[in-house]
C-alpha cells in the first residue's frame, strides 16, 4: 500500500498542474486580457494606417488620377516618417482625396468580447482488497473520485474610430508605453488565435469597397441607414491530458491484502472564445459617401439620421450577437 501511495504522491502533482480557480485567457496562452484587447486595437490601427497609406502612394492611382502629386508626396512622407501618423487628417489633403479621407477617417469600429473557459480536473482511485478463505476467496473494491469543473465566461465591448486609433500615442503599440519592449502589433497564432491576427485588414478592405462599390446599408432595423459590417470570429482550442499509474501485489498471510491499486487522473481546458467587430460610416459621412460614389458609379443612398458613429457601430454588433451570426466562423481546434 505504501508503494501505491507514493506512487500517487508522485503523480497528483501532475494531474492538477492546470488547476484554476479562476480561468483566465493567460492560463494557458500566457497572454492576459488588457494584452489581447491591445493587440487587436493595435491590428486595426496597423490595418488602418497600411490600407490608407498605400491607397495614397500607389503609382497606379497617380496616373489614373486617382490621387494628386501633392496628396501622394503627404502619403510618401506619412511612410516614410517624417511625418507622424497622429498628424494624419482630411484637411491636409484636397482634389478628391479629401472626400475619401474625410469618408473613413471617423468610421467607428466596436469589438464585443466574449471569453469562455472551462477547466475539468478529475481524480479517480481504484483499489482492489483480497481475503482468502479456506476453499474460496473474497474480494472487495473500493473506488473514489473527486470531479471538479470550473467555467469562467468574461464579457465586454469596447468602442474606436478610425481617427482615434491614428491617433494613439506612437509607442501605444509597440510596448514602451508600459514600460516593455513588448510589440503589440503580432502574427497569427493557429494554436490560440485570440492571441495573434484575427484579420483585421481583410474586414476593413471589404468595408471599404462594399461601401464604395457595391451601395453597403446600414443594419436590418435601418438598412437604408450608414453603411455598416459586422466579422463574427469565434475561436474554439482544446487542450487535454491523462495519467493512470496502477500497481499490482503479491498477496501474502490470511488477512485482507491489496491486490492492485490505481490512481486515475484527467485534465482538461476548452477556451472558446468569440468576437464581433463591427464598422460604421457616421452620419455626416453619407452625404459624402454621395459624391464619391456618383464619380464612381454609382448612385446616392438615402439614408436616415442616426447618433454617432461608434452608436451605430455598437448597434450593428448588437444585432449580430442577437441573431446569433457567428456565420461563418472560424473555429481552430488543437
Amino acid at each position: 500500500m505504501s508503494s501505491f501511495l507514493r506512487a500517487a504522491l508522485v503523480a497528483s502533482p501532475l494531474v492538477l498542474a492546470g488547476c484554476a480557480i479562476h480561468p483566465l485567457p493567460e492560463d494557458f496562452s500566457g497572454v492576459p486580457t488588457h494584452t489581447i484587447v491591445r493587440q487587436i486595437r493595435c491590428e486595426t490601427r496597423q490595418a488602418v494606417i497600411d490600407l490608407a497609406l498605400g491607397w495614397l502612394t500607389s503609382d497606379d492611382n497617380l496616373a489614373n488620377r486617382r490621387v494628386d502629386p501633392r496628396s501622394r508626396e503627404i502619403g510618401l512622407e506619412f511612410r516614410s516618417g517624417k511625418r507622424l501618423i497622429t498628424e494624419f487628417e482630411p484637411k491636409l489633403f484636397g482634389g478628391r482625396v479629401r472626400p475619401l479621407v474625410q469618408l473613413f477617417y471617423d468610421t467607428g469600429v466596436a469589438y464585443n468580447f466574449n471569453l469562455q473557459m472551462t477547466e475539468v480536473n478529475n481524480v479517480n482511485t481504484d483499489i482492489n482488497l483480497l481475503k482468502p478463505f479456506t476453499a474460496s476467496s473474497f474480494t472487495l473494491g473500493i473506488k473514489g473520485n473527486a470531479d471538479r469543473q470550473r467555467k469562467n465566461e468574461r464579457i465586454f465591448t469596447l468602442t474606436d474610430t478610425f481617427s482615434s486609433l491614428l491617433r494613439l500615442p506612437p509607442d501605444y503599440c509597440d510596448g514602451r508605453f508600459v514600460g516593455a519592449s513588448y510589440n503589440y502589433v503580432v502574427g497569427p497564432n493557429h494554436a490560440y488565435p485570440i492571441t495573434g491576427e484575427i484579420g483585421a485588414k481583410r474586414l476593413i478592405m471589404d468595408f471599404i469597397e462594399l461601401t464604395l462599390f457595391d451601395n453597403l446599408g446600414g443594419t436590418k432595423d435601418k438598412p437604408a441607414g450608414p453603411p455598416t459590417l459586422v466579422d463574427g470570429l469565434s475561436f474554439q482550442t482544446a487542450i487535454g491530458g491523462s495519467l493512470a499509474p496502477k500497481i499490482a501485489f503479491s498477496p501474502v498471510g490470511t488477512g485482507w491484502s491489496v491486490t492492485n491499486a490505481a490512481l486515475n487522473g484527467s485534465v482538461s481546458r476548452t477556451d472558446l472564445h468569440q468576437v464581433t467587430m463591427g464598422l460604421a460610416i457616421r452620419e455626416t459621412g453619407v452625404k459624402v459617401l454621395g459624391g464619391v460614389r456618383s464619380e464612381l458609379f454609382t448612385p446616392l443612398v438615402s439614408a436616415r439620421s442616426v447618433t454617432g458613429t461608434e452608436a451605430a457601430a455598437v448597434e450593428a454588433v448588437n444585432q449580430a450577437l442577437t441573431l446569433k451570426l457567428f456565420r461563418p466562423t472560424f473555429v481552430l481546434s488543437q
